[in-house]
């Protein structure tokens, strides 16, 4: 028989502050108290954690919890405590008295929720100390990590399953086994059910739209988006905001950019000491700070409602990423927007990462038995460039004293052994203890092939990542194919491309949506770098429909480079590139193709002449028109949020430049512009007095 999930209202109330379970929490909720394994997957802001913290305080016993940040432990027990929940966490953030206590109490069953990362598992104090406790659940928070194929890969969570199995196995009992994420794709739920080892789980799916967020993509005119950004700032005053960067530096530059400019500002990273962070998360939760600057090390599990803007000031590596991270604004459901500002710099910076800073799978084992060697008579450190110079220096001695085997030498960078540091910490082969490293649960004969797998997963990501910011498609719809959530093609209104579709219909003074220069010169890199069996597959291959089992390692960094964008979008800049002798007929670059290329000639490919019918001047004076749309918009923003409704249901961007434009200002002039008398009768006359009233204020130079 089912549970009565009515049972629990008293306790949702008392406990949570909550009067009834929101939309998918409460199927998900049953599964779990029905002792079922489940897999659900939230939207950001869908409620995950309280689908097991629920059931964890009304059942009682211990609820363990696997979490994959130390800010979001904290964050989460914090909570939990401030409501009279007996919770914990065990992270390398604490000293080891610490620790020892928190595994006394978890011992004896003091924690109702006991919260650790998934490389904890190979600590044995806490599994000993974790079979003596009443365990009767483990809830697997962000669990698109054990998925190679997800954003953010961590090879202890693709092990959990493992993990689990022999705990079970020490209990003699099975443990209920809960996942949940944000993000995942068909793909990804397959590798969470098979990596996790859930068994014949319950799945609950929840709609992936975000329908109060605004989608846009401003193409950056240069690689620093400081002016752009402050601009952007300018036109949302006073509101709650995050600037994502890829890079710490990048968040300090800009950190600086901005506090000089005026900007009340600060910044989050993990260079910052614990407490730092710490206290910058709360002020920021608690609203004494409106604009944060941050990595992705800021965010996840991160509850403020209120954020209504977020920024992106670089590109993310993939749209997981993006998603995750645009999903922090409007979290109660009010409008909100999600601005990425892109540049072709960005591109660099995750082909970087990707291809240079991890290794590949066979540089692997000399790096790690030099490192052993190193580490065998205890503690030490690693210095990174001489371990590259030995193994280097070794490889070249053993080639040329044994040709006849044609021993392979291996050129080992300094980011090789780097990578492979890293790859080890994270397998918890080595420790790192107050800035020296230590053996911890050496493998002798593991296996790293899965490196090789997840490098052409992470360049899949990336080059879809790129499509999407340079489509010319409704955004909205891309993100729900790429999350599997198929609907008809359509155009949501609510992204700069639908938008951008209305501006050129209505024929209002704007940009034209002539092709990129950089995403001609990717088109044809990329089918240059296509193999002579592959020449004629060249759709399949940039579109991301061939399987990579099928294709060469170069052609794996450009498969799925074009996947939003129109077929016959491609095929016409293809006959440009050929017709401007760019390429050949295939399909390669011709020598004044390498030289466009490599910016040393100039061919005006792609550009759309200007339209006869749209004046190349307008009527009105410029900083007439930019002032009136900056009424307008600060109009509609604020009668958006009175009203509680999307910006764009009032206005979207082509009709506030049509206003902008008028030369006469009345009821009149905005029936013949094409506005509904509805919505005249509605809104006409406030936003008109707001115009008025800000142009007798204001000199102009005419």
């Amino acid at each position: 028989m089912d549970f009565d999930i009515s049972l629990m209202r008293d306790v949702l109330k008392s406990t949570f502050g909550f009067d009834d379970f929101r939309d998918l929490q409460k199927p998900i909720v049953q599964s779990v108290m029905n002792k079922r394994d489940t897999l659900a997957i939230l939207k950001t802001s869908g409620g995950k954690s309280l689908t097991y913290q629920m059931p964890a305080v009304y059942r009682g016993g211990t609820t363990l919890v696997v979490s994959p940040l130390i800010s979001l432990m904290k964050d989460q027990v914090d909570a939990l405590v401030g409501k009279g929940v007996a919770a914990a966490y065990v992270n390398s953030s604490l000293a080891l008295e610490d620790v020892q206590q928190r595994y006394s109490t978890l011992s004896k069953g003091g924690y109702a929720m006991f919260y650790v990362s998934p490389e904890r598992f190979q600590d044995q104090a806490f599994l000993q100390a974790l079979a003596r406790s009443p365990l009767n659940m483990i809830a697997i928070d962000e669990a698109h990590c054990a998925s190679q194929w997800g954003h953010d890969f961590r090879p202890a969570y693709s092990r959990l399953g493992e993990y689990l199995d022999n705990l079970e196995v020490h209990l003699r009992r099975p443990v209920q086994r809960v996942a949940l994420t944000a993000t995942a794709n068909s793909r990804v739920q397959h590798d969470i059910v098979t990596m996790l080892k859930l068994r014949t789980p319950d799945v609950h799916i929840q709609d992936f739209d975000r329908e109060n967020l605004t989608y846009a993509v401003i193409m950056a005119k240069k690689s620093d988006r400081s002016v752009e950004i402050l601009q952007t700032l300018e036109e949302h005053q006073g509101d709650c905001s995050i600037i994502y960067c890829v890079t710490v530096k990048e968040v300090e530059r800009l950190y600086e950019r901005l506090k000089a400019a005026g900007v009340d500002v600060n910044r989050y990273h993990g260079r910052l000491e614990t407490e730092e962070k710490n206290q910058i998360q709360e002020e920021f939760i608690n609203g004494n700070i409106k604009c944060l600057i941050a990595t992705s090390a800021f965010g996840m599990g991160v509850d403020k409602a209120d954020v209504r803007l977020v920024i992106h000031a670089q590109m993310p590596g993939s749209l997981e990423a993006w998603y995750q991270e645009a999903g922090r604004a409007g979290r109660d459901g009010k409008p909100a927007k999600a601005i990425l500002f892109y540049h072709d710099a960005d591109k660099n910076i995750h082909r970087f990462f990707i291809g240079q800073a991890s290794p590949e799978s066979y540089r692997v084992e000399p790096i790690k038995e030099a490192i052993g060697r190193i580490l065998q008579y205890g503690p030490n450190s690693l210095d990174s460039r001489q371990i590259a110079m030995n193994i280097t220096g070794q490889l070249n001695v053993l080639n040329s004293a044994l040709p006849e085997m044609g021993v392979r030498v291996m050129e080992i960078t300094r980011n090789d052994v780097l990578a492979t540091i890293t790859l080890l910490k994270n397998q918890g082969e080595i420790e790192e203890r107050d800035g020296l490293y230590a053996v911890g649960n050496w493998q002798e004969s593991a296996e790293y092939v899965w490196v090789d797998e997840v490098k052409r997963h992470n360049w899949l990501k990336y080059n879809a990542m790129c499509s999407w910011c340079e489509t010319n498609l409704c955004r909205r719809w891309q993100i729900l194919r790429y999350f599997d959530e198929r609907k008809p093609h359509y155009h949501c209104g609510n992204c700069d491309n639908c938008q951008r579709e209305a501006l050129s219909a209505m024929q209002v003074n704007t940009v034209e949506k002539a092709v990129r220069p950089s995403t001609l010169i990717a088109l044809a890199n990329a089918l240059n770098v296509m193999s002579d069996k592959h020449h004629k597959q060249w759709e399949h291959i940039v579109l991301g429909t061939l399987p990579v089992s099928e294709l060469t390692e170069a052609e794996t960094q450009i498969s799925g480079r074009f996947a939003w964008h129109a077929l016959g979008d491609l095929r016409r800049w293809v006959k440009n590139l050929i017709d401007n002798e760019v390429i050949d007929d295939q399909r390669k670059l011709t020598a004044k193709g390498v030289e466009w290329v490599e910016g040393r000639l100039e061919i005006p490919i792609g550009q759309k002449p200007q339209r006869q019918d749209t004046p190349a001047t307008p009527v009105l004076p410029m900083q007439v028109i930019d002032n009136r749309v900056k009424v307008i918009r600060r109009w509609r923003k604020s009668v958006a949020y009175q009203e509680e409704v999307p910006e764009i249901n009032l206005l979207n961007e082509a009709q506030i430049q049509k206003i902008a434009h008028l030369e006469t200002l009345n009821l009149d002039a905005l029936k013949g512009a094409g506005f509904l008398q509805t919505w005249i009768d509605q809104h006409a006359k406030t936003i008109l007095t707001a115009i008025e009233k800000q142009e007798r204020t204001t000199e102009y130079e005419l």
